[in-house]
């Protein structure tokens, strides 16, 4: 058995990516996957880990599995003693950073997959790493779409993690005249989806720090014209001027490279989508649940 434990109050994407370790392991020659939810989690359609994949359990008893498999804050319900493989999935640069909680994990013996190249160097660099440390790159599970011919909604601001960062940017761009929509909230995940679909040009506002910012990858899929500020995590596929624009946090450079997005030809706008659309291309969820399975089925030695 690999059991998973998720406290569920509202899907985000590290909830998500989860999910998709949860479904990877369902196709593995070694191992069973079982989860816990905690009592307090939400248990509505909002949760995936619902009926979702892998036998949903009860109790938590970790006593009774073979493998762990931890994200975040699930350390805090591993045994002390617990002397079994766990693996464990790194999402952020900044469990790495004096002060996070999820920093004193780091000391815990573990197989750890980060999700960048930017985490696994992030954490690497604290020395306090007990195991060994792999990367296997985020992937999304967007199926690809053509931006020809799409309503046309101008502009999207999507920003429900920086609400102060994203009125600024939205102000801004009303003083200049544009109308942009705004995301400043969390919203279902398909309305998130289709409203990314339907803008000509999405600008993101992560948080300064990311370990990988998923939005960014699904509105290349989408085939939208992205601007997203620098976030550490997202660097290896936001490439300035060729898959995305890619400004520096500052709300004046954000806008900037707003009104330069809205203002490209469309042989200027078709060539930065076009190699978005290449780059979420080479990230789809098979890649990544080979890299896992391939992973488990090694993990007795890996250990």
């Amino acid at each position: 058995m690999i059991l998973f434990h998720r406290d569920f109050r509202g899907l985000t994407g590290g909830h998500l990516k989860v999910w998709h370790y949860l479904r990877h392991a369902m196709f593995s020659r070694c191992f069973q996957p079982r989860v816990f939810v905690t009592p307090t989690s939400l248990r509505d359609a909002s949760n995936p880990f619902i009926g979702g994949g892998g036998e949903l359990l009860s109790v938590w008893r970790p006593v009774e599995a073979d493998v762990l498999f931890v994200a975040g804050l699930d350390w805090m319900a591993v045994p002390g003693d617990w002397q079994k493989p766990i693996v464990n999935l790194v999402q952020g640069v900044r469990h790495a950073s004096s002060g996070d909680p999820r920093r004193s994990f780091l000391a815990r013996r573990a197989v750890r997959i980060c999700v960048s190249e930017e985490v696994a160097d992030a954490i690497g660099a604290t020395g306090l790493v007990h195991g060994p440390i792999f990367t296997i790159p985020n992937a999304i599970d967007v199926p690809p779409a053509s931006a020809d011919g799409r309503p046309g909604v101008p502009l999207l601001v999507a920003g429900w993690k920086d609400v102060a960062l994203t009125n600024v940017v939205a102000e801004g761009l009303r003083a200049a005249g544009f109308a942009p929509e705004v995301i400043a909230s969390p919203v279902p995940r398909e309305e998130f989806l289709g409203r990314v679909a339907a803008a000509r040009v999405v600008v993101f506002l992560p948080l300064k720090e990311e370990g990988c910012f998923l939005p960014a990858l699904e509105a290349f899929a989408l085939g939208t014209l992205v601007v997203c500020p620098d976030c550490v995590g997202n660097r290896q596929f936001c490439r300035d001027g060729e898959t995305c624009l890619r400004p520096s946090h500052a709300p004046e450079a954000i806008l900037a490279a707003a009104k330069t997005a809205l203002a490209l030809t469309p042989i200027e706008r078709g060539r930065i989508v076009a190699a978005a659309s290449a780059e979420a291309a080479v990230r789809g969820l098979d890649g990544e649940r080979g890299a896992f399975l391939d992973l488990l089925d090694n993990l007795a030695q890996i250990w």
